[in-house]
């Protein structure tokens, strides 16, 4: 074991006050849009819809394009779940940083790379036959 800082939350948080609920919902939403994404219809005058069109919004050219659908996926839902969390300041800055960098001896981007490695390793096998 290292002799590095241990997690704990400070005392003015309780775990009666809802943020921790608040991170488990979203965390299932994110969960939920990385399986099946989300798509949600939005309305916007003639003039603002081309020059939205390339910032990930699908146009539908059926209702002469009045009407855009914002995708919610892979790449837009988890991020925007850690933004809600730390915009509601239900985890703080040292908590993300934490997660990205890691602290004593757990490094998260090392897990990431062993994953990925070892998901490399099964294609090359899965394509040698």
């Amino acid at each position: 074991m290292s002799t590095g800082s241990t997690f704990s939350l400070p005392a003015s948080r309780a775990y009666s006050d809802g943020h921790s609920i608040a991170t488990l919902i979203l965390f299932l939403l994110a969960a939920l849009v990385t399986v099946r994404p989300l798509s949600i219809p939005v309305s916007l005058p003639n003039a603002i819809g081309p020059m939205l069109y390339h910032a990930r919004l699908r146009d539908s050219p059926t209702l002469k394009r009045r009407k855009y659908h914002v995708a919610i996926d892979l790449n837009i839902g988890p991020i925007a779940a850690v933004l809600i969390l730390l915009a509601s300041k239900s985890i703080g800055i040292e908590e993300f940083r934490a997660g990205i960098k890691g602290r004593g001896d757990l490094h998260p981007y090392d897990i990431l790379l062993l994953f990925l490695s070892l998901v490399g390793l099964f294609v090359l096998h899965a394509a040698a036959g």
